[in-house]
């Protein structure tokens, strides 16, 4: 991803080999926070320091081995630490991102601006990571974005999309002053950039995406290879 022009790579936290003794707990032993060490530090040593890099933990921690894990992993100056702890739990997320220098991220499930507005208030995260398919809509997305620019919080919005929601985001995007970076989940899905036309291919080129100039989205659905590629038995609206 490097080679290819990414600035920024974003991994899983909680492989196998980092959880704790009890998978259920949300505790972490000393172990668990030592693999994840060598694991961000081999990923340090593969790209340098001229790469972000971001690690998810999908709210399996308590407060204060996310706290653990943060200090830990402070010397490789990540992008981001996200979801360490549930998102709807502001106390929690208070309780690590006052105690960190490692910012804090989530956003990915809540939803319209009232999901968003006391968590960016109080600075319980240092970046909102809204789900721009489902928080609401762009309408709603704009209010988000706009609320956090007054807070000083930058956006980095999840995306596990096809192109169309993509696209969708990138325009948001680039509408916003608060833009840090886009993600993308399907670089191994061979058949991607084919689910639209009326943009060059690559979509994604050295990193970017370079928004088209056309009305709305500036791409139309590729029908035939979204019915080609559809899951077997999923109904196909028409």
């Amino acid at each position: 991803m490097q080679a290819q022009g990414y600035t920024a790579l974003k991994f899983d936290l909680d492989v196998p080999g980092t959880q704790g003794p009890d998978p259920h707990n949300r505790c972490l032993s000393n172990r668990a926070i030592d693999q994840m060490v060598a694991l961000i530090g081999a990923t340090r040593d593969a790209v340098g320091y001229d790469i972000d890099i971001a690690v998810d933990c999908h709210w399996r921690y308590t407060a204060s081995d996310a706290i653990k894990v943060a200090h830990a992993l402070e010397p490789f100056r990540l992008l981001w630490l996200e979801d360490p702890v549930p998102p709807e739990n502001l106390e929690a997320l208070r309780a690590v991102s006052s105690q960190v220098r490692v910012p804090i991220a989530t956003g990915e499930n809540l939803y319209l601006l009232e999901g968003f507005r006391e968590m960016l208030r109080t600075h319980a995260v240092a970046i909102a990571t809204p789900d721009l398919q489902k928080l609401g809509g762009l309408g709603v997305a704009i209010e988000i974005a706009r609320f956090a620019d007054h807070q000083t919080i930058p956006l980095a919005p999840h995306n596990i999309s096809s192109p169309v929601g993509t696209l969708a985001a990138a325009h948001f995007c680039a509408a916003i002053p608060n833009f840090l970076v886009l993600e993308f989940h399907a670089s191994d899905v061979p058949f991607w950039n084919d689910l639209v036309d009326g943009i060059p291919k690559p979509i994604i080129q050295d990193g970017s995406i370079r928004l088209p100039e056309k009305p709305g989205l500036g791409v139309s659905l590729n029908e035939e290879v979204a019915r080609q590629y559809a899951r077997k038995g999923e109904p196909f609206f028409e």
